[in-house]
């Protein structure tokens, strides 16, 4: 919650980076809260993380329009050094590509700084200070650390694995992803000082959620990339080679994840262990 706190006057300031810092903390934080919300007073906690969410959603917004705004700019690169020939086709072409993901990169960020500084954004700053000082805790709580961390944790993976199935459309491959990236977030809570209350299993644990997260993501990222890229730009040779470098980069990211869910399954705590 303190690096939460830290983290708001960098990202008010859209300083480069900054946004995606606060984002992942506000992440974090939901990921655990959800984990070990059975430990946690209900009521409590469904306002904190409503709120976190909230606010998650808004610095989302931003962030993605940041992240696509590098990626198109670097795609532009790329297309006019595969067409040195046509400078001024390219300089329309980039304009077309880059100048709505910057304008929308400006609302959004401002979007950031109004709810920060509405009520709904003092309201949460006011629980994180409550929180801090003293978590809302339920009557589970009195239960032994390292049998509720051990639970957390092996819902957190069943939760993942049970999120496989067909991998249909991004939709589908966003809530695998989702999954991953809160199993993570559950056993770097429990493994990182000055917790530190499970090992070295766990950790590699949570490290096949990450491998899983950030596959699924380099995925989703390069066809949205390629479909904002054909929609603005499709018809220019240098741009269409862009569209299918990036699906060849979606299709390589899919090749690596059958792996990296066979890592999962063999970190997952076993029956005997549950």
């Amino acid at each position: 919650m303190r690096r939460i706190h830290d983290r708001v006057p960098a990202a008010l300031a859209d300083e480069p980076d900054a946004v995606h810092g606060l984002r992942t903390s506000v992440r974090r934080l939901r990921n655990v809260l959800a984990a070990f919300r059975r430990y946690l007073d209900k009521d409590a906690t469904a306002e904190l993380r409503s709120l976190l969410k909230e606010w998650g959603d808004v610095l989302g917004r931003a962030r993605d329009l940041e992240v696509r705004a590098q990626q198109v700019a670097a795609a532009a690169d790329t297309a006019a050094d595969a067409a040195a020939d046509t400078a001024g086709l390219d300089e329309q072409a980039r304009s077309a590509l880059l100048d709505p993901l910057l304008t929308a990169h400006e609302q959004a960020h401002a979007d950031v700084v109004r709810w920060t500084r509405s009520n709904r954004g003092r309201d949460l700053d006011r629980l994180l200070t409550e929180w801090a000082a003293e978590p809302r805790l339920g009557e589970r709580a009195s239960q032994p650390a390292k049998k509720a961390a051990r639970r957390a944790v092996r819902r957190q993976a069943e939760r993942t694995l049970g999120s496989v199935g067909e991998l249909t459309d991004l939709a589908s491959a966003h809530e695998l992803r989702k999954a991953a990236r809160r199993l993570r977030h559950t056993c770097e809570a429990i493994t990182r000082e000055p917790v530190g209350l499970l090992g070295r299993r766990t950790k590699d644990l949570g490290s096949a959620g990450h491998r899983i997260q950030s596959l699924l993501g380099d995925h989703r990222d390069a066809l949205l990339l390629a479909e904002h890229v054909h929609a603005h730009a499709g018809g220019s040779e240098a741009y269409d080679a862009v569209v299918v470098g990036c699906h060849e980069q979606a299709v390589a990211a899919l090749a690596d994840l059958p792996a990296a869910l066979g890592e999962l399954e063999t970190r997952a705590p076993s029956p005997k262990e549950r």
